[in-house]
């Protein structure tokens, strides 16, 4: 599966917030009903309604057509199945007078349907009657902008024919607020990401859950109530004020985000399938970079270097120009990202062999971190084929997909039979939004279980941090 992820919290990430406090293991924070209150309002104000669809299985003529009588269609909330059939999902999406009391006049709605088959289902969107996006894995698309309030959209969305079952995750309707008002939605971060880090600040903890509670005891859900917007507003602003005063402490923290994309060499398609799309993803990522002087990239997989070497010189020469700025990090240092279960160990070392090899010859890289997010296991000798061969680091994550047995661990040591250790770091996933509660919620995380050195009690937090520091000088 192809999966191209907009911002991957890598290994850098982890260093950097875990080392500027040295906070020890803490419980969790207490629920405080006053914040769980105010968030809970700020967050409805974030979403309009999207959960019921009126659903037809099996292909029709027009199916987007709004004078379409669709009242005999079953209807269906998100988190339901679908057969392998083409299917319709159609509903009016109608903007209210108010949103829980917030006037939605001049903000802008954003649309997006969710849906999966064992892999992207291409379908296709029509906004009344009119064809506005097809594909797989689409991005949000504007509804409306600006909103009035009682505006009125007729979404209808075919999802083509597939192999397997589908499984419709959600349908969202997204607000963008108005620039000529305090968000919500802001506030609402602030608020979330602060909460979530209070178990990592050690003896600031008090004073922020104290500043923090202060500020959300200001949010006049009253006035929200009775639809007062200037009332709210000033209020909202006050709010944001009083969070100001906690920023120096939760500045102690800094995550470090890069681009990164996870691309496999072939899963249902030829590998000379994915040569394209690696070319069209480094493509973009270069594109980025020309447009965002501090925008950074992350990949693996010394194969698909050597693809653009071969094929398209150009965009490999243009990646070693990035490579040597320190703009395009080279990680992994393995030949392709392999199955970490049955390959045997001398596969595994000449995966690192040659991979290494060829990003020391021709970027003058000598790869330090592992990478392999998409394997569904991993053999014990592990850190040991790392360590040997010059690996210090490993970025992974699929265990923390597990149902039954739950890894409860983002930064630690894995120490291998004969005695090897790497330090581990478990992102959220390898597909992820900029989402500034969940990454909070990460570093707490990571802080909550300090990784330990099982050969060196005591020592580990101090060690991880001077390794931290000679990683960031390199």
């Amino acid at each position: 599966m192809i999966r191209i992820a907009k911002t991957s919290l890598v290994m850098l990430a982890a260093f950097v917030a875990a080392f500027h406090v040295a906070a020890q293991s803490q419980e969790a924070s207490p629920v405080n009903p006053l914040i769980d209150t105010v968030t809970s309002q700020l967050r409805s104000l974030t979403r309009v309604s999207a959960d019921e669809w009126r659903y037809h299985v099996g292909d029709i003529p027009h199916g987007e057509a709004v004078e379409l009588d669709d009242s005999g269609w079953t209807v269906v909330k998100n988190k339901s199945q679908a057969p392998e059939d083409a299917v319709w999902y159609r509903r009016w999406i109608v903007v209210p007078p108010t949103l829980n009391g917030y006037d939605l006049t001049g903000t802008k709605l954003w649309f997006r349907l969710v849906a999966y088959a064992n892999g992207p289902v291409p379908e296709i969107v029509y906004f009344n009657g009119r064809r506005v996006a097809m594909g797989e894995d689409l991005e949000p698309i504007i509804l409306l902008d600006p909103v009035k309030p009682r505006d009125k959209v007729l979404v209808a969305v075919k999802l083509l024919q597939t192999v397997d079952k589908k499984h419709f995750e959600e349908a969202s309707v997204r607000v963008e607020f108005a620039n000529s008002r305090p968000s919500p939605l802001d506030l609402l971060q602030e608020i979330e990401t602060s909460i979530a880090l209070l178990p990592s600040l050690g003896d600031k903890s008090q004073v922020v859950a104290d500043r923090v509670t202060e500020a959300a005891r200001q949010v006049d859900l009253h006035a929200l109530a009775d639809a007062k917007q200037q009332s709210f507003d000033a209020l909202l602003e006050k709010t944001h004020s009083l969070l100001l005063q906690v920023k120096p402490d939760l500045q102690a923290t800094s995550v470090r985000l890069t681009g990164n994309a996870h691309i496999d060499a072939a899963w249902l398609w030829p590998w000379t399938e994915t040569v394209d799309v690696v070319r069209h993803t480094f493509s973009t990522a270069l594109q980025l970079m020309h447009e965002y002087p501090d925008y950074t990239y992350t990949q693996s997989a010394a194969a698909y270097n050597q693809w653009m070497e071969e094929k398209y010189p150009s965009v490999h020469r243009q990646i070693m120009e990035r490579a040597k700025e320190g703009r395009w990090e080279m990680v992994g240092g393995m030949w392709v990202e392999p199955d970490l279960n049955m390959p045997d160990g001398e596969s595994l070392v000449r995966q690192l062999l040659i991979g290494k090899h060829y990003f020391k010859e021709k970027f003058g890289v000598d790869v330090r971190i592992g990478w392999n997010p998409d394997s569904f296991g991993y053999n014990w000798q592990l850190p040991q084929i790392y360590k040997k061969s010059g690996i210090d680091y490993f970025v992974t994550q699929k265990m923390a997909w597990n149902d039954t047995n739950k890894l409860p661990l983002k930064l630690f040591w894995w120490q291998a039979p004969d005695g090897s250790r790497v330090l581990t770091y478990f992102p959220h996933d390898y597909v992820n939004e900029i989402e500034p509660a969940r990454i909070a919620s990460d570093v707490a995380v990571a802080r909550q279980r300090p990784a330990r050195d099982p050969s060196r009690p005591g020592r580990a937090r101090d060690e991880i941090r001077h390794r931290a520091e000679l990683f960031l000088r390199d």
